[in-house]
C-alpha cells in the first residue's frame, strides 16, 4: 500500500506529529546552545552602550522591563514548536505529492531525502550566502534588504532543484540510464549552487569589532546546528509514522479481506 492511498486526515496528523517532534529537537538545540550565543552578544551590547543612552532608559528599567529575557526565550521556543509543527503539515503534503520523485526506496529513505532538500533549500544556501547575525549584532537598517534576499535564496534553491527533477526525469523518459541522470543532476546542482554563491550580491552589514569573531561564527553554526536538527528529525520522524501508518493498514486489511464476488 502506498502513501498516496492513506487519507488525508490521516496524513496531516503524521506530519503534525512529526512536526512537532522536530520542534522539540530544535528547541533543545536552540536553548542548550544558541541562546547562551545571544545571550553572550545582548552582554556585550549592554557592556558597549554610551552613557548616555543608559541615562534614557534608566527609568524605564525603574518600572521593570516590558519583556524579560526568560519570557523571550519561553516565547521563541514555544514559536519554533509551532511552527515546525505547522512545517510538518506542508511536509506531509509535498511528501504525499512528489514521494513517487524522491530518491530512496524506503518511506523511510525518502522522507529523509525530502527533508535533506527542504533544509538545503530553506537553511543551508540562505546560511551560506546571508550568514546570520546575533539579533543585538549588525546593522538595523539592513533587515529589510536582508529578509528580501532571504527569501530570494530560498525561491532560487527551490527553482534549482525543480530544474535538477525536471531534467533528471526527461533523461529517464530518453532511456538514459540511472547513474548517467545522477550525474547529470549532480552537475545542473553544483553549477547552479556555484552561480549563485557568486552572483547573488551581498549585504553589508557591519559588525562592532568589540564582538568576538569566534562569538558570530559560534551563532552562526549552533544556529545553523538548530535547523539540522529540526529538517533531520522531521525527515525521519516522519518517514517512521509513514512506514508504521502503512504496516498497520496493511495488517488490517490482510485481517479483513474484501469479499470476492462467487
Amino acid at each position: 500500500m502506498s502513501a498516496a492511498k492513506a487519507g488525508w486526515g490521516t496524513r496531516m496528523l503524521t506530519g503534525l506529529a512529526a512536526g512537532a517532534a522536530a520542534g522539540l529537537s530544535a528547541t533543545a538545540v536552540l536553548l542548550l546552545a544558541v541562546e547562551p550565543r545571544i545571550d553572550a552578544a545582548i552582554a556585550i551590547e549592554k557592556g558597549t552602550s554610551g552613557g548616555h543612552a543608559h541615562e534614557a532608559t534608566a527609568g524605564a528599567h525603574d518600572h521593570g522591563e516590558l519583556v524579560t529575557r526568560l519570557q523571550q526565550q519561553i516565547g521563541g521556543a514555544v514559536t519554533v514548536i509551532i511552527v515546525a509543527a505547522l512545517l510538518g503539515l506542508a511536509f506531509a503534503v509535498v511528501y504525499t505529492r512528489v514521494r513517487h520523485r524522491l530518491p530512496g526506496s524506503t518511506e523511510v529513505g525518502r522522507s529523509v531525502a525530502l527533508g535533506v532538500l527542504g533544509f538545503t533549500a530553506f537553511a543551508l544556501a540562505p546560511a551560506l550566502i546571508l550568514p546570520a547575525n546575533p539579533p543585538a549584532v549588525g546593522d538595523p537598517d539592513t533587515v529589510n534588504q536582508r529578509t528580501a534576499g532571504y527569501l530570494l535564496v530560498i525561491l532560487l534553491t527551490i527553482l534549482l532543484t525543480i530544474a535538477v527533477f525536471a531534467l533528471t526525469r526527461s533523461l529517464a523518459e530518453r532511456g538514459v540510464s540511472p547513474e548517467a541522470r545522477w550525474v547529470v543532476g549532480c552537475l545542473l546542482g553544483v553549477a547552479g549552487a556555484v552561480a549563485l554563491l557568486t552572483l547573488f550580491p551581498r549585504v553589508d552589514s557591519a559588525i562592532p569589532h568589540e564582538v568576538p569573531a569566534a562569538l558570530i561564527w559560534e551563532f552562526r553554526l549552533t544556529s545553523l546546528g538548530q535547523l539540522a536538527a529540526m529538517w533531520g528529525v522531521l525527515g525521519l520522524a516522519h518517514g517512521v509514522l509513514t512506514t508504521r501508518l502503512l504496516t498497520a493498514q496493511s495488517r488490517r486489511r490482510d485481517a479483513n479481506p474484501s469479499p470476492v464476488a462467487v
